[in-house]
């Protein structure tokens, strides 16, 4: 770690954000189909103990920067939040619901997955195709509450 890496431990809008999406980036609805208010009050308590965004990280030590990580991800669909830094690694949170897909994306790119992952067949399908590659995108636009938050990141 460098002292230039020191501000970005004390980041408090990246962990005040952070927070903030993990609760609006929650399953309410998901959850409430499966269980009803009993669903949702789960949900919550995921939320309150990030159970519900799972953090991958990335070894800092290769070519790939944190937004072309972001990038990668969002091109399919994947949203990232409360990023840092933590040692050797950068860090993000994505869905409980697109860790894998995320995971998936990550290897199959060739970007440096240092985390454990959350299926460990991802490194055996990845392992099929070409370093650098990608699966073909969905073509859709993003909605106004993702164009408003892009302008902050």
């Amino acid at each position: 770690m460098s002292w230039l890496d020191l501000p970005a431990y004390f980041d408090p809008i990246d962990r005040i954000e952070g927070a903030l999406s993990t609760f609006l980036n929650a399953d309410w609805d998901g959850a409430f189909r499966r269980d009803g208010f009993a669903g949702v009050m789960s949900e919550f308590v995921a939320c309150l103990t990030a159970q519900n965004a799972p953090t991958i990280r990335v070894a800092r030590a290769s070519h790939w920067r944190g937004i072309d990580i972001e990038r990668l991800l969002a091109r399919h669909g994947v949203k990232v939040w409360d990023r840092g830094i933590a040692g050797d690694d950068l860090y993000f949170c994505v869905k409980r619901r697109q860790v894998v897909w995320a995971e998936y994306l990550l290897l199959r790119a060739g970007v440096p997955v240092s985390s454990s992952l959350v299926d460990p067949r991802n490194a055996e399908y990845a392992d099929h195709y070409p370093p650098g590659s990608e699966p073909p995108t969905r073509h859709s636009q993003p909605g106004l509450l993702d164009q408003f938050l892009a302008l902050f990141h």
